[in-house]
Order: C-alpha cells, then sequence, then structure tokens
C-alpha cells in the first residue's frame, strides 16, 4: 500500500471533518458557535472488510488578538496512532484566524509525514470590499520555498476558515442536487470546488448518540473531469456540526466520526438516543 497515498486521505479526511467548504454566500446565515467550542473525531481505515482506528483530531475556537484586532482562531490538531503508525506517521497542525464578520486574516498547515515536513500558508487583505489579496507561501523540507501573491475579486477562503462561514448558513434553503461552487487558497494555489446537497438522513457517531443529518457531497474537478471524493453528514440544526464522513479510496473506504463536543453556542436539537 502507498504511504503517502494514505498519508494525502488521511490529512483530507481529518480536514473535512471540520472544514466543510462553502455553500453560498447568498444563503441566510446565523451565528453558529462561540469561544470555547472544543471538538473530537475517531478516524477509521478498513482494510479487507476489517474497521481499524486509525487516530484521531480535535478542534478549538478561541477569542484572540492578531495585527491588533480582536479576532478568532480555529485550531485543529490531528495524528494517527501507534498501530497507523507502523504503515503510516502523519502529525498535522492547522490554524485559521477570522474577523469579526469571518473573513480570513492568515492560514498556517503544518504537516509532518514520517521524515518529510510541510509548511502552508496563506495571508489575507482587503483593500476593498470588493477585492482581498492573497499572499500564499508553501515550503517541503529545505527545498526552496514557492511564493504567489495575486488580487482576487469577491471573497477567497482557505479549508479552514470555511467551516466558520459555512456552519452559519441555513441548509433548509437549499434545493436537493443543488450545486456550488467556491474559490479555496491551499498555500500554493486558489482552486474551485464544488458541493451539491444530497438530503437528510439519521446518522450514528461515536459519543453514543445518533443525529438527523444534512448530506453534503464534495466534488472535485481535474482536467476537465469531476469526482466525488467525499460524502459529509452534518446536524440538522443551528450548529451544524460534521459528525460523519464517509470516503471511497483507491485501496478500500474511511471514515470519520465525531466523539466528543462541548462548548456549543445551541443545544443539539437534532440528537437522538
Amino acid at each position: 500500500m502507498n504511504k503517502r497515498i494514505i498519508y494525502r486521505y488521511t490529512t483530507f479526511l481529518f480536514l473535512l471533518l471540520f472544514s466543510m467548504p462553502m455553500m453560498s454566500q447568498r444563503i441566510k446565515q446565523t451565528p453558529a458557535f462561540k469561544s470555547g467550542e472544543t471538538l473530537e473525531c475517531n478516524f477509521y481505515f478498513n482494510w479487507k472488510f476489517i474497521w481499524v482506528k486509525a487516530g484521531g483530531a480535535s478542534l478549538v475556537i478561541r477569542d484572540t488578538i492578531f495585527n491588533g484586532q480582536r479576532a478568532q482562531y480555529m485550531r485543529l490538531l490531528s495524528t494517527t496512532n501507534k498501530t497507523a503508525d507502523a504503515f503510516f506517521r502523519m502529525r498535522d497542525t492547522l490554524t485559521t484566524v477570522f474577523t469579526s464578520d469571518l473573513r480570513p486574516l492568515y492560514y498556517r498547515k503544518a504537516s509532518a509525514e514520517g521524515k518529510r515536513y510541510y509548511l502552508n500558508e496563506v495571508w489575507y487583505s482587503y483593500p476593498s470590499d470588493s477585492m482581498v489579496q492573497v499572499r500564499q507561501y508553501y515550503r517541503r523540507d529545505k527545498d526552496a520555498p514557492m511564493y504567489k501573491e495575486e488580487l482576487v475579486k469577491g471573497n477567497v477562503y482557505d479549508m479552514m476558515s470555511l467551516l466558520a462561514y459555512a456552519r452559519t448558513l441555513d441548509f433548509a434553503s437549499l434545493k436537493k442536487g443543488q450545486r456550488l461552487t467556491f474559490p479555496v487558497a491551499t498555500g500554493k494555489r486558489i482552486t474551485n470546488q464544488h458541493l451539491i446537497y444530497r438530503g437528510k438522513k439519521r446518522t450514528k457517531s461515536d459519543d453514543g448518540h445518533d443525529y438527523d443529518c444534512i448530506i453534503v457531497s464534495l466534488v472535485e474537478e481535474r482536467d476537465g473531469k469531476e469526482r466525488e471524493i467525499i460524502n459529509f453528514h452534518v446536524t440538522n440544526d443551528d450548529n451544524h456540526l460534521p459528525i460523519l464522513l464517509d470516503l471511497a479510496l483507491n485501496f478500500g473506504s474511511a471514515k470519520a466520526r465525531i466523539s466528543h463536543k462541548s462548548g456549543l453556542l445551541y443545544p443539539l436539537k437534532s440528537a437522538r438516543d
């Protein structure tokens, strides 16, 4: 099994659990979180019809001061366990900082994969209400770093800051099968991602509860072709918590399930015992 492929999908799954891409800037918004919120999840691989726990991740939201202004930061820590470390080793720290009106200011992803180290950073500035200046930085190990800077009309988010924005959206206003696109800065480039609303379903978590959820598919586009890579389930209430991610891989399948949550803004009305 290719360790690098496993690593990329593991990182991607952890990231998507806590950073569901934005669905539309025109959908009605409602505050969905507060400082002090903490989420944790378990991650599983399926090898030869056996589900194996491969690691875990945690995410926190806290108030902060960034460049002299009040803001909030969101930090995701993900790691493989000792069993998975025998096949591949992953240690990731992802941080985003955003304003009170949910505009990103800074993004950083530091990834350790075996003996390799990767660093992605994005800085945002706003010369006008309709434009954003995006500066990106990427470095692998001791290789020469890559820089890119561009002025973009509209809004641009990174994968982490999208959670803060997307969780405020009124999903009930979407139509089943509706497709939406949003630009995402990775530290190397800005790419488009597509989301398709799939409907509703009762979903089991690792915290002992079932939840009434909304299902959304993430579709990526490469070389003019589209591929559905993941289905994710978020609670059908004002919190819009990610409960389950279901991912089909070339070598099998993987899941990530919420195991703990605290400091939520609203009661979880979607929870079912």
